[in-house]
Parts: structure tokens; C-alpha cells; sequence
């Protein structure tokens, strides 16, 4: 067997499916975190000079199990931005060895008294409770700073200018979610079905603590797919494509 070939299929083998959470991205987004943490270093030593970046950012809402992760990367295949995921935020958001220069790169690329304002909105308890928000927060605000990227999960729309924003909704039934479920992990419907359960919950539990919020208002996005009338993956992308371009026309889109 030849090498590229056994490379191939061992990595195959060490890419495992987690609802949600997406393994196989989360180094590559740290290193373009670290390469932004030292151009920001670079950029200290001119005096008086400040970015002005303000990239279009597309989010993805959903219960775990729609399929948002797979139309969102083909999405970033066909404009050029980078998917951003549950757990490359909880990553960054976790990494205990975090040193005192880069929480000054995340909170210099925060907007200065956002978390005050976000406080206000959502609740002064979810942040003083817990440093989690402000951590999440902050990554969220250096990721938008560094480049076009899409948000898939974890609320990303709620906190960012809604100007800026473009944000798909994506439904279906319960009897959907669990039908990928069992394709992906190979497990039977009751297994399944449980796991939804959990993964709902612990959703709740999360939007409930960070954000103070218990549902999900359809005028909160600019766009809501039903995946049980629309199930193909490629077409719901190309829809998000077409409605993009619509709201921010195409300087952001990125050529191949």
C-alpha cells in the first residue's frame, strides 16, 4: 500500500462524527488566531494606527442535527469564508494556557464597553457568574476582526452588529434530525433520539446562561429553511449564496 494511500485512510479513520463539534478544523483556526496575534503585536509599534476592518459575517442557527455544518462548508467553499464551529469556539474560548498577551489581543479587538452593553441586554448574571461569556465574546469579536468567516452555533448573530450580519435559521422535524443521527452515527433510532434529547438540552441550558434567552424569534434572521421541503444540502447553499449577494452584493465574496 502506498504512502499517500495508508495516510489517507488513517486520517479517514481519526475523523469521528460529534454533532456539532467538528474536530478535524480546530488547530488550522488557532494558527490563523496565533499569525493575528503577531501581526497585532507588529501593528503596537506604529503609533496612531488602527484597523478598520469590517468584514460581512454569515451565522447559522439550528438544533444539533440539522446539518448546518455541512451546508456552511460548502457554503465556505463556494464564497471563500472560513466555517468557524461550536468547538473551534470552545477551543479558543477554554485554552487554559490563554497567556496575558493574547487575552490583550481578544480584548483589544473587542469593541470597547461591548460587554457592559451586551450585560445590559442579556443579563448582568450570565456574566458575572461565569468568565465564559466574556472569553466567548471576545474570541468571537478577534475572529470577526481577522477575516469573513461564518459562525455555525453558539449564538454568534446575538452579540454582532445585525448590519453586518446575514443569519440563516435552519428547521426540520424531529423525525429528520433523527434520521441523520442514525446515518451518521450508526446507531438506532432510540439511541438516537436520546441523544437529541441531550443535545437539546444542554443547547437550552447554554442559551439560557450566556444569553438570558429561552427561544429563538423568526425575526431575528434574514433567511429560515425548512430542510424537510428542502433537504439537499448543496441547494440550501446555493440559496444562502443568491441571498447574500443580495444583502451585501459581491466585494466580500472571495474568487476561486
Amino acid at each position: 500500500m502506498s504512502k499517500s494511500i495508508k495516510s489517507s485512510k488513517e486520517e479517514a479513520k481519526s475523523i469521528v462524527y460529534f454533532p456539532g463539534m467538528y474536530h478535524k478544523t480546530r488547530p488550522k483556526v488557532y494558527d490563523i488566531v496565533e499569525k493575528a496575534f503577531k501581526d497585532w503585536k507588529k501593528e503596537q509599534d506604529v503609533k496612531g494606527k488602527k484597523r478598520t476592518k469590517k468584514h460581512p459575517i454569515i451565522c447559522f442557527s439550528r438544533k444539533i442535527g440539522v446539518g448546518s455544518f455541512e451546508i456552511a462548508n460548502i457554503l465556505s467553499k463556494k464564497i471563500g469564508f472560513r466555517v468557524i464551529d461550536r468547538e473551534i469556539l470552545e477551543y479558543l474560548t477554554n485554552k487554559e494556557e490563554l497567556d496575558k498577551k493574547m487575552q490583550d489581543f481578544l480584548e483589544e479587538r473587542c469593541p470597547g464597553g461591548i460587554e457592559d452593553i451586551l450585560a445590559t441586554i442579556f443579563g448582568e448574571k450570565a456574566f458575572t457568574q461565569s468568565k465564559y461569556s466574556h472569553l466567548l465574546f471576545r474570541t468571537i469579536f478577534s475572529l470577526v476582526d481577522i477575516e469573513p468567516v461564518i459562525f455555525v452555533g453558539r449564538g454568534a448573530h446575538l452579540i454582532l452588529p445585525r448590519d453586518n450580519v446575514f443569519v440563516v435559521r435552519l428547521i426540520c422535524s424531529e423525525e429528520f434530525r433523527v434520521k441523520r443521527l442514525i446515518n451518521k452515527l450508526k446507531i438506532p433510532e432510540s439511541g438516537a433520539s436520546i441523544k437529541l434529547h441531550h443535545y437539546d438540552l444542554e443547547q437550552k441550558n447554554f442559551f439560557r446562561k450566556v444569553y438570558n434567552l429561552e427561544s429563538a424569534p423568526a425575526n431575528e434572521f434574514d433567511l429560515v429553511i425548512n430542510r424537510d421541503y428542502i433537504e439537499d444540502a448543496k441547494s440550501i447553499a446555493a440559496i444562502i449564496e443568491v441571498a447574500f449577494r443580495e444583502k451585501f452584493g459581491d466585494k466580500y465574496i472571495k474568487s476561486k
